[in-house]
């Protein structure tokens, strides 16, 4: 199967993410040393929380883990964000580089 590689920054990633993952699709992301692979549950996008701008995936964990499901709220971990793969239900795979991301 062919993988699209894609570079972009932090910011891009994560429009990507709000625009093209759905739920049930497959998407790894690899963060601060973290690695959480698994299926989207559901993506709340644009949620301003005491002015501060929210991105949240919820992630059924692929494995046997103690906690399956994880909330990652993309505007907290985007500077620590080093890699996105998503594996869409129908469709090609995208392996997504992230390049850069301004503080």
């Amino acid at each position: 199967m062919m993988v699209r590689e894609l570079t972009m920054d932090c910011e891009e990633a994560i429009e990507y993410i709000k625009n093209n993952v759905k739920t049930y699709d497959k998407i790894e992301m690899s963060y601060n040393r973290v690695f959480t692979p698994g299926e989207v549950i559901n993506i709340e996008t644009c949620v301003l929380k005491g002015g501060q701008k929210s991105c949240t995936v919820l992630v059924s964990l692929d494995g046997d883990t103690i906690h399956s499901t994880v909330d990652i709220d993309l505007e907290k971990i985007k500077y620590d964000l080093i890699e996105v793969k998503h594996i869409p239900k129908d469709g090609e795979e995208i392996l997504i580089t992230i390049d850069s991301c301004e503080e």
